[in-house]
């Protein structure tokens, strides 16, 4: 998992620093869901989740809480799979249990994973309070969003195939790969693609679902004022937080790949090693031979047989 205590994770810039450090924040089983924004990565979830944060729907939960701890993401894997295959469908009671479990401890959500399951999470929270962020700039200006902030996941081109293999050795850095392949599977299966089509045709389905008494359509250009009326709070006396971290993506992107480029060098190093060895056994013979003599020398000038 990734952590701001690994000093490997902070020299590589993959740590997620700017999230805070997760190790400080106690889940509370008695709490659960009040607040799901179900918009799309790209669509002010960041800005909006510090927002939840500050207004007290926190702890809240996003897509950094999978990518730093493993037993999450794994969990998550294993309830796409579920989907995917169609052993669990939206309204399964064992579906909205495992959700429920998986989220317990959180009061809101915004982003990943569950923006991409708006049916499964209405399901399992039928009373909470709902929000779908949107952009200005619609599809087009969603989707360059996408491309330029995390790609490596979406391209279909040789630069696909560079940004796996690199990240391959890392267990959690292939596992977080394997969790968004199956969230853009799922839209696939859902809407017909993971392209800039899907911005219109997800946003469409959740206005559908979602009782319109339950769902605020929120631009976070607007600010405080609706959200808060939406969740009947006080307006806080300072600016809302805005976070555009395309920037910061791309650096983190970056960084996961000199990361895994760094252990195939190990690897590499390892071996190179051990091919030497074999085409040089009698290297070991000698150094086998060197330290036998070297404790039987030890052991005569100690008076020991």
């Amino acid at each position: 998992m990734s952590s701001t205590k690994n000093a490997l994770h902070r020299a590589f810039g993959i740590d997620v620093a700017a999230h805070g450090d997760l190790g400080n924040t106690t889940l509370d089983p008695n709490v659960n869901l009040e607040v799901i924004a179900l918009g799309l990565s790209r669509t002010g979830t960041t800005s909006l989740q510090l927002a939840l944060t500050k207004l007290g729907f926190g702890p809240s939960h996003q897509g950094v809480d999978a990518f730093r701890s493993l037993p999450r993401r794994e969990a998550f894997i294993q309830l796409n799979k579920k989907l995917l295959n169609r052993t669990w469908q939206a309204g399964d009671p064992a579906l909205s249990a495992r959700l429920r479990d998986l989220m317990k401890g959180y009061r809101s959500s915004t982003d990943n994973p569950l923006c991409f399951l708006p049916d499964e999470v209405y399901a399992a929270y039928p009373n909470a309070k709902y929000i779908l962020t949107t952009r200005p700039d619609g599809k087009n200006g969603w989707w360059k969003s996408i491309m330029d902030a995390a790609g490596w996941h979406t391209r279909r081109d040789f630069g696909r195939y560079v940004f796996r293999f690199l990240i391959w050795p890392v267990k959690f850095l292939r596992r977080t790969d394997d969790n968004v392949q199956d969230a853009h599977r799922l839209c696939e299966q859902k809407h017909g693609g993971f392209d800039a089509d899907l911005y219109d045709k997800h946003n469409a389905h959740v206005q559908k679902l979602i009782p319109k008494d339950q769902l605020l359509v929120y631009d976070v250009r607007e600010g405080w004022d609706p959200l808060c009326k939406f969740l009947e709070v006080a307006v806080p006396n300072e600016e809302f937080p805005k976070l555009n971290e395309t920037g910061a993506m791309q650096k983190i992107y970056f960084g996961m790949m000199m990361y895994g480029a760094f252990y195939w060098t190990i690897y590499a190093g390892g071996a190179a090693v051990a091919a030497y060895i074999a085409w040089n056994p009698q290297l070991i013979a000698g150094l086998l031979s060197r330290s036998q003599d070297y404790v039987q020398s030890t052991m005569q000038k100690s008076g020991l047989r």
